[in-house]
């Protein structure tokens, strides 16, 4: 987890993609629509444009292990700003994150999309 956080840290999209199986599901949501990519490929060019427009650090503040093992709950914050309007980025995440063979397979991340829309936004 540490290193995929990193990796959106730097914009390094390889480090984020290698904790990632190939098959991997990433959903956001409360995206507006609901977002879901299937696949390595598809992820990439996501990953890739957020980087464009976001520079930010992503914090884990809290852990809830789960009984199944290979699932995890994860509270994380993000502190940066937009690329694009230069406004302050801050949002809050809880994110359910599936494992298999040690590696993310499947993520349903959830966080508030008007505090994006707001940073995104011209003043």
């Amino acid at each position: 987890m540490r290193r995929y956080f990193d990796g959106a840290s730097t914009v390094d999209v390889d480090q984020m993609l290698d904790a990632w199986v190939d098959d991997l599901v990433y959903e956001e949501a409360f995206s507006d629509p609901p977002r879901r990519i299937e696949g390595k490929d598809a992820l990439r060019p996501y990953f890739s444009k957020a980087g464009e427009v976001f520079r930010m650090s992503l914090e884990i503040t809290a852990v809830y292990e789960c009984t199944e093992p290979d699932l995890l709950v994860l509270e994380y914050v993000s502190n940066g700003e937009v690329l694009t309007t230069g406004r302050p980025y801050a949002n809050k995440y809880i994110g359910v994150y599936r494992f298999r063979d040690g590696r993310i397979w499947q993520v349903k991340e959830f966080h508030n999309p008007m505090v994006t829309e707001r940073a995104r936004s011209p003043q």
